[in-house]
């Protein structure tokens, strides 16, 4: 039961905070055009900020361990190609075949990672799980972004325009600079850390309100199919994959907690904002993103169940 309500904790505040955005804009209190200036202010600033600030947190030097990283981006590259595997079988369209293949990709990793692997772990125990988000926040960020990029309409890719868009991208440049003020040591005063840590906490409430507010009902039952299938991919798919494949590796306590909420975590709000900017399908993204949510009310409390059950954790 208490895995039931650690999973509760994680997902209804979402629900709150879409639904919002939903009545705010159905009483008039918030429009589209309101509603996208909040979503290009979340990619832009305040997302891109707790990119940035989750890596600059961790103290790598302290939890360094490179078999965990290594596994870390191997897994992620395994998930990547199961979900293009998923999506690009189940769409025709390229731009929506990018769209579903994402949703299933970007895991929602950090606030489910932290959530769950807190109440598993303690919060003295969790530095492992905090490595493994340091560099999956990154990577998934950068392989997204390659992904959206690809998939974009057009009838032929350029190359070197595809990269630089990348290399422009908020998140992408978050990512870096962090890390790179890792390697410099750079410790900011405590009221500069902390102007970071508050603008990148209103990037999630802010995003799921004006997902909220510009969640389109209307185009639910010509995604059915897709969002279903985006879902069994996310919340079925991937871990069947890769917990056993974890295991095998070895991993156990906090570290296969860490890979654990990784694999079996929604798709990341973050999704929604990156559809909108990159010309993805933004109906089905916050849909995938919704009932995803939703759905993991019931698999996060299954996987965590029948594996503990096992004597895993």
């Amino acid at each position: 039961m208490n895995s039931f309500y650690t999973a509760l904790s994680a997902v209804a505040p979402m629900f709150v905070m879409l639904a919002l955005g939903y009545f705010a804009r159905r009483k008039g209190m918030l429009d589209e055009k309101t509603l996208s200036q909040m979503n290009r202010l979340c990619f832009r600033v305040f997302l891109a900020l707790n990119v940035f600030y989750n890596i600059y947190k961790v103290d790598i030097g302290e939890i360094f361990n490179p078999r965990l990283i290594l596994w870390t981006v191997i897994s992620t590259f395994i998930v990547l190609g199961i979900s293009v595997a998923i999506g690009f079988s189940a769409e025709k369209g390229k731009n929506r075949r990018g769209a579903l293949a994402h949703c299933i990709f970007h895991t929602n990793s950090v606030i489910f990672g932290t959530l769950i692997g807190t109440a598993l772990c303690g919060e003295d125990n969790v530095g492992p799980i905090m490595l493994i988000i340091a560099v999956i926040v990154p990577v998934q960020n950068i392989l997204s972004v390659i992904l959206l990029e690809y998939s974009r309409g057009g009838a032929s890719i350029d190359i070197k325009d595809m990269a630089l868009s990348v290399v422009k991208n908020p998140y992408i440049v978050a990512a870096f600079l962090g890390f790179a003020v890792q390697l410099a040591g750079i410790r900011f005063p405590g009221f500069i850390a902390n102007i970071f840590r508050d603008l990148g906490r209103c990037g999630t409430p802010v995003a799921l309100i004006a997902m909220g507010g510009l969640f389109n009902f209307g185009a639910v039952k010509s995604n059915l199919r897709s969002v279903l299938i985006g879902c069994a991919g996310r919340l079925a798919a991937v871990p069947a994959v890769l917990i056993p494949l974890t295991l095998q590796m070895g991993f156990r306590g906090a570290e296969f907690v860490g890979f654990m909420c990784m694999f079996i975590a929604p798709v990341a709000t973050t999704s929604f904002n990156l559809a909108t900017q990159m010309d993805s399908d933004e109906d089905l993204t916050s849909q995938m993103v919704v009932f995803s949510s939703l759905g993991s009310l019931l698999t996060i409390f299954l996987w965590i169940f029948a594996l503990s059950g096992m004597g895993i954790f």
